[in-house]
């Protein structure tokens, strides 16, 4: 029964590689899904918030984009996610406990269809990450859940609506 599923989401996918007029000359319409990067300070609550919904809504949708979530640097990255996030995000389906958040890497932010750094202010640059799509209104994800669900979601839906642009 897998198969079945695995073969649909890729036969989705195909579909929807050819209708944006995607060709095995084209290295950007690769049948490899594009990526978003998404960046908090820790790593380990908003942007993980983000990249577990954003991943939902796109397979949702048989979309061929993927994100992962990342820290800021390797002097801001948590050990874990909070407990009390991977008990709400664990109510919602999503399993999260082993998670374990990394620092984004220049070679990561160079290869992202896009990067979106979700309140954090610090530079950058030095990763080679001046454009960004930045989202400051998103509360703290492990104290007002459902609030930065919500928020994350709405912006998400933009920004699919952003990647069928570009494409």
């Amino acid at each position: 029964m897998k198969w079945i599923q695995s073969a649909l989401v890729i036969a989705g996918t195909v579909t929807m590689l050819l209708a944006h007029g995607a060709s095995a000359e084209d290295p950007k319409d690769s049948h490899q899904p594009s990526t978003v990067v998404f960046v908090c300070e820790h790593g380990s609550s908003k942007s993980l918030l983000a990249a577990t919904l954003f991943n939902r809504m796109a397979e949702e949708r048989r979309l061929p984009v993927r994100a992962v979530s990342r820290a800021a640097s390797p002097e801001t990255t948590d050990s874990r996610a909070p407990l009390r996030l991977v008990q709400k995000m664990a109510a919602d389906g999503f399993q999260v406990r082993a998670f374990q958040p990394r620092a984004v890497t220049p070679s990561e932010a160079a290869a992202a269809n896009r990067v979106v750094v979700i309140g954090y202010d610090g530079d950058l640059q030095a990763l080679g990450m001046a454009d960004v799509e930045r989202w400051n209104d998103v509360p703290p994800a492990s104290l007002e859940y459902e609030t930065a669900k919500t928020v994350i979601a709405s912006h998400i839906e933009l920004l699919f609506q952003r990647l069928a642009e570009d494409r």
